[in-house]
């Protein structure tokens, strides 16, 4: 359908690590050419059987921000390029960190946040010297209000001051209580 509607779409898969090796295997040697497939099974030791069996480029993503050290995972032979998230991952300074430790081309995506985070996102994007593909900024549109607005002009969107505006955004004060509470445990990890 996506070819049909859009043939000179570039399609990219994101599994999430959900498929088996043999799922991941079947349905990449049918669905005909894709970008990259990213994290499409949940281990290290499956992404790297998959990687044997197919010709699809592999992104890693879960595999590193959701590891209890990313620098001690090995990615040899497991994946093509390394997924970025700016805010998962601990900031800039650690994304680039990560980077030039796995030496690895690097895509840039966000973890669906507000406008202020996609900034940070397109900062980090920005500051690599070289990307191989689009980044995946553009999630913005997804919620249903944001606290600014970063416009896509012909696909791209441009680094700004965000200066966000609440106006609108309340929440319940249980709601209130969880996120300062979540955001005082961030707080307490960074030091």
């Amino acid at each position: 359908m996506i070819r049909t509607l859009r043939p000179n779409a570039a399609i990219r898969i994101d599994v999430n690590g959900l498929w088996n090796v043999e799922e991941a295997e079947m349905f990449l040697n049918s669905v005909g050419e894709i970008e990259y497939v990213e994290q499409p099974c949940a281990t290290i030791a499956e992404l790297r059987e998959l990687k044997q069996r197919v010709d699809v480029k592999i992104v890693g993503d879960e595999v590193l921000r959701k590891s209890t050290n990313p620098f001690d995972v090995d990615l040899t032979g497991a994946v093509d390029y390394l997924m970025l998230k700016v805010q998962p991952l601990g900031g800039i300074k650690k994304a680039h960190a990560l980077a030039e430790h796995h030496n690895l081309p690097v895509v840039v995506s966000s973890a669906l946040e507000s406008a202020v985070g996609i900034n940070y996102g397109l900062l980090l994007a920005a500051s690599f010297e070289e990307m191989r593909f689009d980044c995946g900024l553009g999630t913005g549109s997804l919620l249903a209000k944001n606290v600014a607005e970063l416009p896509i002009i012909d696909g791209k969107i441009e680094i700004s001051d965000v200066k966000p505006v609440l106006d609108g955004l309340d929440v319940s004060a249980d709601r209130f209580e969880w996120w300062k509470n979540r955001i005082m445990r961030t707080a307490e990890l960074l030091k």
